[in-house]
């Protein structure tokens, strides 16, 4: 069973917490939190003995939106020791909040580093996290794929979040493992997505991104293999999130 947490309660809370939790940034009008809002009680429900479910206002408390650079809803975080494990971003399929679940219960059996303990925007390297066993999954991408620390993932999410929000019109599977992304937008826009994606590739090597352009459109077709295809659900998640906030 969930509970809430607050700008006022948090430390008391989640900060040094006996059990580990998923967090969820919420809104009430939020219709992406209320799709996957059964799968989070049956979740919560099945690892109840090692990890504990928290809810968090994102029009109530500022401070902690602020603090985990939250810019949609929903977003979960995988706490331990009260620091971040592991992320997510929109309505995402079971077996990604799955995974948030399991990283946060595994981590208590192969440790964290002691860090400062401001959150995941903090820039220390303390904040790092060390893990075995279960691979976490940070926004869409399992741990041991991707290369960029863990600190830094937050805000690599949201650029793609904005550029979502901003320009996208369309998401659709192309075929298993190809995602397709239409964005309304000339030059400018282009130029960010190619910027975005040339990053994302070099800390996530096994995507193969695609873009083009015609007058008023941009196309990013994203590939991964057969044994990364959940990532494209993630991806598409997201992004549907975004589409469905704009409409």
């Amino acid at each position: 069973m969930a509970f809430e947490v607050t700008d006022a309660t948090f430390e008391q809370e989640v900060g040094l917490p006996q059990q580990p939790v998923v967090m969820e940034f919420y809104a009430t009008w939020c219709g992406n939190c209320r799709r996957i809002a059964p799968v989070l009680d049956e979740l919560a429900a099945e690892f109840t003995t090692r990890v504990q479910l928290v809810k968090v206002n994102a029009d109530e408390n500022p401070e902690l939106v602020s603090r985990f650079a939250v810019t949609s809803t929903p977003t979960l975080f995988a706490m331990a020791g009260g620091r971040q494990v592991a992320s997510t971003v929109g309505a995402q399929p079971t077996p990604i909040l799955r995974a948030l679940f399991e990283s946060a219960a595994d981590t208590t059996s192969s440790g964290i580093v002691s860090g400062c303990g401001c959150g995941p925007t903090c820039g220390s390297d303390s904040s790092k996290i060390t893990k075995t066993g279960t691979d976490l999954i940070s926004g869409w991408v399992p741990a041991e794929a991707c290369t960029l620390p863990t600190a830094d993932q937050p805000a690599r999410l949201a650029e793609f979040d904005a550029l979502f929000t901003s320009s996208l019109r369309e998401v659709r599977h192309e075929q298993p493992g190809l995602l397709r992304l239409r964005l309304h937008g000339g030059t400018e826009v282009e130029a960010t997505a190619r910027d975005l994606t040339a990053r994302e590739t070099e800390c996530c090597s096994f995507f193969g991104f695609t873009i083009s352009r015609t007058d008023d459109e941009v196309l990013i077709d994203v590939q991964v293999p057969a044994d990364k295809e959940i990532v494209l659900d993630g991806i598409a998640a997201q992004a549907e999130t975004a589409l469905a906030a704009r409409i």
